[in-house]
């Protein structure tokens, strides 16, 4: 499992990633090894000068293609001048589709493209998700979103106070136990359970300062990976958290990158 989040703010996009991949007994679905030190975010075009980055989620690679290849062809394809972040998106599209028939049925691939048009400056974030044998899912962030990927319940739990799908649990159980409940029972379920979370629910703004939604982004990822090594059960995340954003300034910067030596500096005490 990957854990990967985008936000769109009105300064920029943010992106956020761990670093786990998993190592898969072909024709079995049998996890063989979790591996730390993959990358899933990627400047487009040449280093320090790309305008659009892409986060990917879901498979590890598309057969024998990697998500680094797809990002270095989708950077050949475009103009890095003059290529609205949604068309980019478009033609990462056209490049994966032909890739993710390769993949096992059941698998599936996801990617957020964001970063500034040319001209307008105006920030851009779109999501996609594709997986063989159905029509590609393509979707533009408004401004002032954060999109999460992997497990964002986990998040969403600490955020809310309470797990998302406890309203209509409860709601289901009640109905279920209690007879003679009155026509406008979901209206007046709804209103009460409005009141009682209300204050649980953690202060936010829409429209982060970008600094701030760098911090949001960081939170939910490590958060994410900390429930995941601690509860019971093989982990499905994990490594190096990376973050990188795209100001409507200033091409792609990295907050956290793990240098190409992290694997041989976790293994050797020496370094």
């Amino acid at each position: 499992m990957t854990i990967a989040a985008a936000y769109l703010t009105s300064e920029g996009v943010v992106f956020g990633a761990d670093s786990a991949t998993t190592v898969l007994v072909p024709g079995q679905g049998g996890v063989v090894q979790l591996l730390n030190h993959a990358q899933k975010i990627f400047e487009v075009g040449a280093q320090g000068t790309g305008r659009i980055a892409v986060c990917t989620w879901g498979i590890g690679s598309l057969g024998g293609t990697s998500h680094r290849t797809v990002v270095a062809r989708l950077a050949d394809q475009i103009d890095p001048a003059s290529t609205p972040v949604e068309d980019a998106a478009k033609k990462l599209v056209e490049i994966v589709q032909p890739l993710i028939s390769q993949v096992p049925a059941d698998q599936f691939v996801g990617y957020f493209v964001g970063g500034f048009d040319p001209g307008t400056h105006n920030p851009v974030c779109v999501e996609l998700g594709l997986a063989p044998n159905r029509p590609p899912a393509i979707s533009k962030m408004p401004v002032g979103q954060a999109k999460f990927s992997g497990a964002p319940h986990i998040f969403v739990r600490v955020f809310r106070g309470y797990d998302p799908s406890l309203p209509d649990s409860l709601k289901q159980l009640l109905k279920q136990r209690v007879s003679g409940l009155p026509a406008d029972f979901d209206e007046h379920f709804d209103r009460a359970f409005g009141d009682v979370s209300t204050s649980l629910v953690s202060a936010g703004s829409a429209d982060m300062p970008i600094r701030e939604a760098i911090d949001y982004i960081h939170a939910y990822v490590r958060m994410t990976v900390k429930v995941f090594k601690f509860r019971f059960g093989p982990p499905v995340c994990g490594g190096p958290v990376e973050v990188g954003f795209i100001t409507t300034d200033r091409p792609f910067r990295w907050v956290r990158h793990k240098p190409f030596a992290a694997a041989i500096i976790e293994q050797d005490p020496d370094l």
